[in-house]
């Protein structure tokens, strides 16, 4: 194809694309968009969109255009089964030139049967964190060129930002409005705690506040932890290292191996409950430490800034949510005493 045609095809799909990014689109529809437009003004056969299950090592499909249901439901693209996959999770475009016979490809002879012949596929990258896969079909043997290769990063990429910036900002006004339709503290910390661990995609997640004394944080509520990892003992902020800094300097630490981090107070009940890397996050309300949110992974995590700024700001909204529960409580707790003492002098004064 003439260079000069190649380049209007590209410029065609960047410019929508860029414009999809910039409408009012929901997420769903801006990935349609961005992969059909790069199969039809590039020629391809089809693509598809996954992102990467950090906690399941499963790729999910996030969008698709040009293939069928039946190839679609095939199976799940398990990231161990998947050479192909795992050479681009770690950051670099892989092309198979004979997808139908490659043994990396985990279901060749389903791509066999679709009739796609070769493959492209490039990491969805935000700042060097990859989050998932681009791929692209052809139904011919095809040699990708360099510039294919470099356009197919950029679209990639600005995919990759735009769910990024989707995703958490939606997350984020979820949040926000599940925090701010309850005054009890229950509804308050199981909410903060389901959405953060749904939001981040991790194994589970704890929240500990801080005792009168200051010295223990006491379990307040807990998701996807075993009871006998919830039983290991009081949690002490003299002997955990981790939670003294950050309630401290009041700004979360990451642990990214749990098994090398001798800041933890029960590093191996950490370990037998199979997790692998920790996210800790002060709760703090006009600058007062109030507890903590700890996230867990099981697998070796390193969480982008993306993740760490959305987690921090969910903190700091529900340690507010958490104070305007305690402070409905104590008023509730307060009128009913009043409401009582007010009952007992009127009874008083009518004996009399």
């Amino acid at each position: 194809m003439d260079d000069s045609i190649w380049l209007q095809r590209e410029v065609r799909a960047l410019y929508a694309i860029t414009e999809a990014i910039n409408g009012s689109l929901s997420l769903p529809d801006l990935l349609t968009i961005m992969l059909e437009r790069t199969v039809v003004e590039l020629g391809y056969k089809a693509a598809t969109l996954r992102l990467l299950d950090a906690e399941r090592q499963m790729l999910e499909l996030k969008a698709a255009y040009g293939l069928s249901v039946d190839y679609l439901q095939k199976g799940a693209v398990e990231v161990a089964k998947s050479g192909i996959d795992q050479t681009v999770l770690g950051g670099t475009p892989v092309v198979l030139g004979d997808v139908g016979h490659d043994p990396s490809f985990q279901y060749a002879a389903a791509a066999a049967r679709e009739g796609l012949a070769s493959v492209l596929a490039v990491p969805l990258a935000v700042r060097k964190r990859v989050l998932g896969v681009l791929r692209v079909y052809t139904a011919e043997p095809h040699q990708f060129t360099a510039e294919e290769r470099a356009f197919l990063t950029a679209v990639a990429n600005l995919g990759a930002q735009a769910m990024e910036r989707t995703r958490l900002y939606e997350a984020f006004q979820a949040i926000a409005q599940h925090l701010n339709s309850s005054l009890d503290l229950t509804d308050v910390l199981t909410t903060l705690l389901l959405e953060s661990v749904r939001e981040l995609n991790v194994k589970a997640g704890s929240i500990r506040l801080l005792g009168p004394q200051q010295a223990t944080l006491h379990l307040a509520a807990a998701y996807g932890l075993s009871a006998s990892y919830l039983q290991k003992g009081v949690v002490a902020v003299a002997h955990s290292p981790i939670d003294q800094q950050v309630l401290h300097e009041q700004q979360p630490i990451a642990i990214t191996e749990v098994s090398q981090e001798p800041g933890l107070q029960y590093p191996e009940e950490a370990q037998r409950e199979g997790i692998r890397s920790v996210l800790v996050l002060p709760l703090c309300v006009r600058g007062v430490t109030i507890g903590v949110l700890r996230l867990y992974s099981g697998q070796v995590r390193r969480f982008g800034a993306e993740e760490l700024a959305f987690a921090t700001t969910v903190a700091n909204l529900g340690a507010l949510a958490i104070e305007n529960a305690r402070l409905h409580a104590a008023l509730k707790e307060r009128l009913e005493a009043l409401k009582a003492d007010s009952n007992g002098w009127y009874r008083f004064l009518a004996l009399s």
